[in-house]
C-alpha cells in the first residue's frame, strides 16, 4: 500500500467497525476467511491484528504513561562526564 492511499487509525478503526457486523454475521469458516483478506488488503494490518480488533470493545485509549524529557549532555550529569 502506498504512502499516499494510507489509512488512518480513525479510518482503520471505522472500516473494521462497519466489517465486525458482517463478520460476526457469517456461518463459515470459508465466509470469515474471506471477509478477513478483505479486510487485509483495505487495511494493511494483519490477520491476527483484525480479529483481536473485532474482538475488543474498539475504544482508544490515552497513554497511562507519558514518555519522559529528553535532556541533552548539558541536562544529563551522566552524558556530560565521558570518561
Amino acid at each position: 500500500m502506498s504512502d499516499a492511499l494510507e489509512m488512518s487509525i480513525n479510518e482503520r478503526r471505522k472500516y473494521v467497525q462497519k466489517m465486525r457486523f458482517r463478520y460476526w454475521k457469517a456461518n463459515r469458516k470459508k465466509e470469515k476467511g474471506q471477509l478477513l483478506d478483505e479486510m487485509e488488503a483495505v487495511t494493511g494490518l494483519h490477520r491476527k491484528s483484525l480479529v483481536r480488533l473485532m474482538a475488543s470493545d474498539m475504544k482508544r485509549y490515552p497513554r497511562r504513561r507519558h514518555r519522559g524529557r529528553k535532556y541533552g549532555s548539558e541536562g544529563d550529569p551522566h552524558l556530560s562526564e565521558q570518561g
